[in-house]
């Protein structure tokens, strides 16, 4: 999912904060501890996933200095996650042909146990010779303005996102939306006093009459509208 090509959906938020003065030694020190090392089933056969930052213009870059990801005021990188995970097809069938071979050499069923550490040993194999499944999501960060783009509208890349965002940056991070944008309009309007007394109406707390149930006692709700 990318800002260069594919589908546009993402998700906006709101930077908290200004960088240090120092932002360009400071980010690329995060960002290069933050890179995706690719897995190696050799050397841990039982790390299946690996997550970190690329190239967004080259998801097999992970070399990242600071002119590979900054340009023109922003910040420019993808969020990349490889899995290497055998098919449980495959590790079935794998499986039931070693407990056939081990069966006859026993001449008696394997065991619970055995059974467990031999299918352990089948996943190992297999991840040996299983391909990675990579995934990259773009981010764009117009640092000036404290506005950043990740296109993914989906859960799961987003809270990884936002968890891999700080141990980078060290920056906090919001989601950017109605809230947010009323009070970016307060602050420009000096009316930052008028948000913080604003309430509800009626309507929204108990849902319009004859739609359905309030959910409020009716003494909050007339309270809340004034009456």
């Amino acid at each position: 999912m990318g800002a260069l090509s594919g589908s546009i959906s993402f998700r906006r938020y709101r930077v908290m904060g200004t960088p240090p003065r120092d932002f360009r030694d400071t980010f690329t020190n995060g960002v290069r501890a933050h890179a995706l090392i690719p897995l190696n089933p050799k050397k841990n056969p039982h790390e299946e996933k690996s997550i970190g930052w690329c190239s967004l213009h080259d998801q097999d870059d992970l070399e990242l200095d600071f002119t590979k990801f900054w340009f023109d005021g922003r910040i420019l990188l993808s969020l990349r996650v490889d899995v290497i995970k055998p098919s449980a097809g495959e590790v079935k069938r794998a499986l039931a042909q070693r407990v056939r071979e081990e069966e006859e050499k026993r001449k008696t069923k394997i065991p619970k146990t055995a059974l467990r550490e031999l299918k352990d040993i089948i996943v190992a194999e297999l991840r040996l010779r299983t391909p990675p499944k990579i995934k990259t999501t773009d981010m764009v960060w117009n640092v000036d303005q404290q506005k950043l783009y990740f296109f993914s509208q989906s859960k799961g890349p987003n809270e990884t996102f936002l968890e891999l965002f700080v141990q980078s940056f060290g920056m906090a991070i919001d989601t950017e939306g109605p809230g947010s944008w009323a009070q970016e309009m307060a602050e420009e309007q000096k009316m930052e006093g008028l948000l913080k007394k604003a309430m509800p109406t009626a309507a929204l707390l108990g849902g319009f009459e004859g739609l359905r149930p309030g959910t409020r006692p009716v003494d909050e709700l007339d309270q809340v509208a004034g009456r």
